[in-house]
């Protein structure tokens, strides 16, 4: 408990001297911060949460972003490298957005990732009009800290919804600009690399076995509704769902779920509640998308509750060619053996490209517009 006191002591002293280092010097641009805070993983989040800290956390984000070899990639801007082409971006780009707060949708966590630390955010934009806020799309960040520096910040959402021209009788609304904003560049073309340090864990043996129940249980015409825990520990259930084969097996997905205290959120279909609702959607769309690899693009995150993993999600054609549809982020939570929450985070952008289209219907796709609007009205 000491070493937790003396820590978030460390961030609030922090905190504090920044605030009165940073408070009425305006946006550096040229701002170049070669020494590293001192902070921890853990202390860098604190700092975050301070409440001190106010607008002040956009520049002290780009301060803790390593001068060389950073990597910050914005959903609807690209990837940005070194610390200062980051602040270059990232100070005026939120400065022109003052009114959309991010609102956490959970806690943040912290992951042992054996070099330095990982973290993960999840949370809503909302705008503030006058006393309304409007909900706009969910997102997530995961950041990587290593030597006492963030290296890689990745904040992945939705960003279909802006590139729509906005209604001109919003500019008349308290807090908006009276100009519209311009038009949002294309979405963004990084050539994500898969990590090929990446393997998939070897299914422990109370796994293997439970595989082949549930198989031999859906064989023999087994109810598919699943009432009991599957005795997995969550380590194990966090393997399966990673696993290159087990894992593409909908059916069995969907006997992890909790019976009804479980949720699975989706860009583009909604959000579904309960083992049977989760099913029915997963067994019925996931196969009909056609032959689809979720490249890793880092190592999966676990503490024993929470699991994230970065990925980007591949059309593979007949001839074995792949081509890049999405970049995306996949949280899952789990309690009492069961997974509670699912949630997977992308830009639902690209899905209009006629390049990416035609990668879908080459790799089998059949998904229609029809299953959205069906889904998305019948999601919770």
């Amino acid at each position: 408990m000491e070493v937790t006191a003396n820590r978030a002591d460390q961030a609030d002293q922090f905190v504090k001297s920044y605030v009165v280092q940073m408070s009425g010097g305006g946006m550096d641009l040229d701002r170049l911060v070669t020494a590293p805070s001192g902070l921890t993983a853990t202390g860098m989040m604190e700092a975050f949460a301070h409440p001190d800290l106010g607008r002040l956390g956009i520049t002290l984000m780009a301060d803790f972003m390593a001068p060389e070899g950073s990597i910050y990639y914005d959903a609807i801007f690209g990837a940005y490298h070194g610390q200062r082409a980051i602040r270059g971006w990232l100070v005026p780009a939120m400065a022109d957005i003052e009114f959309i707060d991010f609102v956490p949708t959970g806690e943040s966590v912290i992951f042992d990732d054996g070099e330095g630390g990982s973290s993960l955010d999840e949370w809503q934009m909302v705008m503030n009009l006058g006393d309304d806020k409007i909900p706009l799309s969910r997102g997530v960040s995961v950041r990587r800290y290593r030597d006492g520096w963030i290296t890689w910040a990745c904040d992945v959402y939705d960003t279909a919804a802006f590139r729509q021209p906005p209604p001109p009788e919003m500019a008349a609304l308290p807090g908006m600009p009276t100009e519209p904003p311009p038009p949002l560049p294309p979405w963004p073309r990084v050539e994500w690399i898969k990590d090929p340090s990446v393997a998939p864990a070897p299914l422990s043996t109370a796994a293997s076995t439970w595989v082949a129940k549930r198989r031999a249980a859906r064989a023999d015409g087994e109810e598919p509704l699943v009432a009991l825990a599957s005795g997995l520990s969550h380590a194990d259930i966090h393997d399966l769902t990673h696993d290159p084969i087990a894992g593409y097996d909908f059916d069995l997905m969907s006997d992890l779920f909790h019976p009804t205290d479980s949720v699975y959120i989706d860009p583009i279909f909604g959000e579904f509640r309960g083992q049977e609702a989760i099913r029915n959607w997963l067994t019925d769309i996931m196969p009909r998308a056609g032959a689809l690899a979720f490249e890793p693009l880092g190592r999966p995150l676990f503490n024993g509750t929470t699991s994230v993993l970065e990925w980007k999600q591949m059309a593979i054609a007949p001839d074995g060619t792949r081509t890049m549809m999405l970049r995306g982020t996949s949280v899952r939570r789990y309690v009492d053996g069961w997974i509670v929450y699912a949630a997977d985070y992308f830009d639902t952008a690209p899905l209009a490209d006629p390049d990416i289209q035609a990668a879908a219907i080459a790799a089998g796709s059949t998904i229609t517009a029809a299953d959205v609007i069906r889904y998305s009205q019948s999601a919770g």
